[in-house]
């Protein structure tokens, strides 16, 4: 007798353990960096002696360089992820595919560019 092996499709679950983790990080980092930038600089709730850059307060050193990144990687995942289901159920079913590839495109690109500027910011001495 001859056991059939079902095909695991490993990487469509590898795809959505990182759509949930850009969901966790959507829902418990997004909101830090917001309250940072947008709400603790400007209404000095932030001890911060104003001589430097606002986004000093983040960008200032390694750690927060890699905040930045994981924050922004993992939204921009998640976002796209879920925009990309939204549009196949709402009834571009029949276009899955090729908004597949236009959503990790556009992530693909959106994390490039996000590791070259950080990237620029560092060897410019920006983060130190």
């Amino acid at each position: 007798m001859k056991v059939e092996t079902h095909k695991v499709a490993r990487l469509h679950a590898i795809l959505w353990g990182i759509f949930s983790l850009g969901g966790m990080i959507a829902a418990f980092l997004l909101p830090v960096l917001i309250y940072m930038t947008a709400i603790a600089y400007p209404f000095n709730l932030w001890p911060f002696n104003g001589t430097k850059d606002p986004s000093f307060l983040i960008t200032g050193h390694r750690l927060g360089a890699l905040f930045i990144f994981v924050t922004i990687a993992g939204s921009l995942f998640h976002g796209i992820f879920r925009f990309q289901s939204a549009l196949t159920e709402v009834g571009l079913l029949k276009y899955r595919r090729a908004l597949e590839a236009i959503g990790y495109f556009i992530i693909f690109v959106g994390i490039i560019v996000l590791a070259y500027y950080l990237a620029t910011w560092y060897l410019n001495g920006t983060i130190s």
